[in-house]
């Protein structure tokens, strides 16, 4: 009897050392298995945090390289536009230069003392060139040296450049009312009095024969001779003879 409790128990003992075992293996199976569920979860969590990672780095690279060609682009259309600019700029210039260029371009004048002058405006001679001796001036009735011709012609009659020149000056004189003093070359000067509506200006360059203006009303030096065009010439700033270059004399 006491040898079978023995055996009994020893059986005991190892079915229990048995289960604890078997209760071992299975825990420790089940670790594994945890372990490698974990260590799966985690290849899982580093493969997308990477694939994530590489799709953001892609994206960057793509705006990146979205923003580089759009740079690319507004530098281009920049310096497109300033080379216009400047193209433009340069036309423009050129366009003034060559308007300024023009505007100072004017033919040489060159009145020669063999040459001949047309009369400005067909009339009667009412006072005469004289500095060698005095005439008689009707409206003042007094004798005195006359620097000019004084020739008759109705108001409003047309007055022409005897010469082609350049406008030197338009003034107001009281003897001989609204005056233009034109330079034609080599110190000759032609001087025109008792003129309105002047068709030239100061500075214009004038062609022989070109309409000037038109015979005014007599200022008071000339009431008694009536309406006249004072007609003078210099030569180095003296009077001299225009008598002389007129044709037809």
């Amino acid at each position: 009897m006491k040898d079978f409790f023995s055996k009994k128990g020893t059986i005991w003992a190892l079915s229990l050392c048995l289960m604890g075992g078997l209760a071992f293996a299975g825990y420790y199976s089940v670790n594994q298995l945890e372990q490698k569920r974990e260590e799966q979860e985690n290849k899982i969590i580093d493969l997308n945090q990477e694939e994530t990672q590489g799709i953001d780095t892609a994206q960057k690279e793509t705006e990146k390289e979205a923003v580089d060609v759009a740079d690319q682009k507004v530098d281009y259309e920049l310096e497109k536009e300033s080379e216009t600019q400047t193209e433009k700029e340069t036309e423009n210039a050129k366009d003034v230069a060559s308007q300024n260029a023009d505007a100072h371009i004017q033919p040489t004048l060159d009145f020669q003392e063999n040459d001949v002058l047309i009369w400005p405006a067909a009339g009667e001679i009412l006072l005469d060139y004289s500095m060698n001796g005095t005439i008689y001036f009707p409206t003042l009735n007094q004798y005195k040296y006359n620097p000019a011709l004084v020739i008759g012609q109705e108001v409003n009659a047309p007055v022409v450049a005897s010469a082609e020149g350049i406008v030197k000056s338009i003034g107001i004189s009281e003897e001989t009312g609204t005056t233009v003093t034109m330079d034609i070359g080599n110190s000759y000067e032609l001087i025109y009095g008792q003129l309105k509506e002047l068709a030239i200006q100061e500075g214009d360059f004038v062609e022989q024969g070109e309409i000037i203006g038109y015979v005014s009303e007599p200022t008071k030096y000339y009431c008694v001779e009536g309406s006249n065009l004072y007609f003078q010439m210099k030569k180095d700033g003296e009077p001299v003879d225009p008598v002389l270059y007129l044709e037809g004399e």
